[in-house]
């Protein structure tokens, strides 16, 4: 993942909720990283966080400017992001940011201005990207193995409890399905199929006021098009679609931290309704389309998907938890003397949070905001 040579690269982080947790385990699978300090709005918390993994707990500014960090990596609420990322920038630290970059795209946008100014390092932390299969499937689809790219398909749905007092239910807070979900499938559309001309969106609003379930169509600049769903209240399919003329793209789930796929080609018919060329079909589909037929094919249905799984395997498996390779990207690009990454650039993180304002936007949240 990284040269085993390089010299330590610390970390800083900031929230110490679940995902914090994960993020400094992952830190494990990348020589030469670990986490130095931590902070919490709640002091406590940050005490036992620090005690769980062997940190120093400090406040806000104390961490972001901790002098043994090299990066910052921010892991508090979408409303927060803002503030603790310029806490970063303005000590001069490279700072990795949860995903959704911001609450919206305004704030997106000051934090990379922020950045830029003072020449300091920063990104959101879209892991997904960084994961070995999507490397793997960007190699598949420039190599033109696709054909041309036609749509994608990206669906992440898991039942939770709402809870008022949680940030995910919290509109102020950033909550909602699309902020916490639906953000890695809109991500890997705008990633795999380039930038979005047109966008159409409907949700469901719980009654803390988060769309619980969301629906988005885009249409990108290059004609392709997307569909994507997130949900907070019921399960569902996780996983996503690449399409091409040419092949199909599965991606196992879960879609934000996948490990293996299945490259399937397609087989184009003729032209015209069913395939046939008229006189519906011939000999042959009468027989195939028969009710007899069509009994033994749906009693066999089940044992050919078992036997023999379509395409051909892709398997690119992932580092410890995954979380490791951001880390690894962040501590390539600063000690190059980058202050992006050309996987997950700024400008790329400000306009999908714009697609998220507009999306909120079309179920009545104005502009965007709670």
């Amino acid at each position: 993942m990284t040269d085993d040579r390089a010299p330590p690269f610390r970390w800083a982080v900031l929230g110490t909720g679940g995902v914090s947790a994960k993020f400094v385990r992952g830190l494990a699978a990348v020589p030469g990283h670990a986490a130095v300090a931590c902070a919490s709005r709640r002091p406590e918390r940050a005490a036992a966080f620090a005690r769980a993994f062997a940190l120093e707990a400090c406040d806000w500014e104390g961490a972001a400017g901790h002098p043994e960090a090299d990066a910052v990596y921010v892991a508090t609420p979408p409303s927060e992001h803002e503030r603790h990322a310029r806490l970063a920038i303005a000590a001069g630290k490279a700072v990795l940011v949860e995903k959704p970059f911001a609450i919206d795209a305004d704030a997106a946008a000051r934090i990379a201005d922020a950045a830029r100014a003072a020449g300091v390092f920063a990104m959101e932390a879209m892991w997904t990207r960084f994961q070995p299969l999507l490397a793997a499937i960007r190699a598949r689809a420039g190599a033109g193995d696709l054909g041309e790219l036609r749509g994608f398909e990206g669906r992440f749905l898991a039942p939770v409890r709402p809870d008022p007092a949680a940030s995910l239910f919290d509109p102020l807070r950033g909550g909602g399905a699309l902020m916490h979900r639906g953000v890695y499938a809109l991500s890997l559309a705008r990633h795999l199929l380039g930038p979005v001309d047109e966008l159409s969106a409907v949700a469901r609003i719980g009654a803390t006021g988060v769309d619980e379930d969301c629906v988005l169509a885009l249409r990108h600049a290059s004609g392709a098009v997307s569909s994507l769903r997130a949900g907070l209240r019921s399960p569902g399919a996780n996983g996503a679609e690449l399409y091409g003329t040419d092949a199909t793209i599965r991606i196992a789930a879960p879609i934000f931290r996948p490990g293996a796929a299945r490259l399937i080609a397609a087989r184009p018919r003729a032209g015209g309704t069913g395939g046939g060329t008229g006189g519906g079909g011939g000999r042959l589909a009468g027989v195939r389309e028969s009710g007899l037929a069509q009994a033994i094919a749906q009693r066999l249905g089940p044992w050919r998907a078992a036997l023999m799984p379509p395409g051909r395997a892709l398997r690119a498996p992932y580092a410890g938890n995954g979380y490791g390779h951001q880390a690894a990207a962040v501590a390539a690009a600063v000690r190059a003397g980058e202050t992006e990454c050309a996987l997950m650039p700024l400008a790329e993180s400000v306009e999908i949070m714009g697609l998220i304002d507009r999306a909120r936007a079309a179920w009545g949240h104005g502009e965007g905001r709670p």
